[in-house]
């Protein structure tokens, strides 16, 4: 390595430019250099695109990455959602709103994967997200609260642009817990969106919040800018797929 190419690397490197690190490789001799210049630029932005695509799924947190493409959208399987406002909600105009999203329906109807799906079409359009279960939300919290640091706890999850709390109501909480999760929801109410998946509807939530005015309270702020995807159906899509797949292997 000649003593001009070395400096280039050591100083791109310094600057985090992998694209003019590996300058040689994007250079054309028979391109002028401003051709060359800007293919190395346009291969910088896109490997730095990459990279901050990267840090934001970190950040999420998501337990695998699930996309509108594998989301199976059959009127069978989800008879009452509406599809055209479900694929909407992959332009993220509802985090510039503000709004929220609650998707509610019984166990395996792919609320976790609706839910991942616009998460990961937001962290591609820039947007910060975090994907929370409610349990390890409320254990966090009362961490937190017994370390006394949970007003940082909460200022720390509120600066992201879209949280997800998925299994709302698929445990009980004492009132201690409900009051935690209100915290949540009324430090992030109109300020920055939330979406929410749950197995009962809201006339049921006082069920697991364990206090009426509490589980009004947390409903009614919910539901006040909230887009509510009906995935309620006559069967669970898992069950009905597993079957599916044991007939066609059966018939093979």
């Amino acid at each position: 390595m000649n003593e001009h190419k070395e400096a280039i690397v050591k100083a791109a490197n310094r600057l985090r430019l992998n694209a003019f690190a590996q300058y040689e490789t994007y250079i054309n001799p028979q391109h002028s250099l401003e051709e060359n210049l800007y293919a190395l630029l346009q291969e910088q932005v896109l490997l730095s695109d990459n990279q901050r695509l990267l840090r934001r799924i970190r950040y999420a947190g998501f337990p695998q990455i699930k996309t509108f493409n594998t989301f199976v959208m059959s009127k069978e399987h989800l008879p009452y959602l509406n599809f055209d406002e479900f694929r909407t909600l992959g332009t993220c105009d509802f985090i510039e709103e503000k709004n929220d999203v609650v998707a509610i329906g019984p166990s395996g109807r792919g609320k976790t994967h609706a839910s991942l799906a616009i998460g990961y079409e937001a962290v591609k359009r820039g947007y910060s997200v975090r994907f929370k279960r409610a349990c390890d939300l409320v254990n966090e919290m009362t961490e937190a609260r017994s370390e006394k640091h949970l007003a940082d706890y909460i200022k720390t999850l509120n600066r992201c642009q879209l949280l997800i709390i998925d299994e709302v109501g698929y445990l009980n909480y004492d009132i201690n817990a409900s009051s935690l999760l209100f915290q949540v929801i009324g430090a992030r109410y109109e300020r920055a969106s939330t979406f929410y998946t749950t197995n009962l509807e809201f006339s049921k939530w006082c069920n697991f919040i364990g206090d009426e005015m509490l589980a009004s309270a947390i409903v009614d702020r919910i539901a006040h800018h909230a887009i509510i995807l009906n995935m309620n159906g006559p069967k669970g899509w898992r069950l009905e797929h597993a079957r599916s797949k044991q007939q066609r292997g059966a018939s093979d």
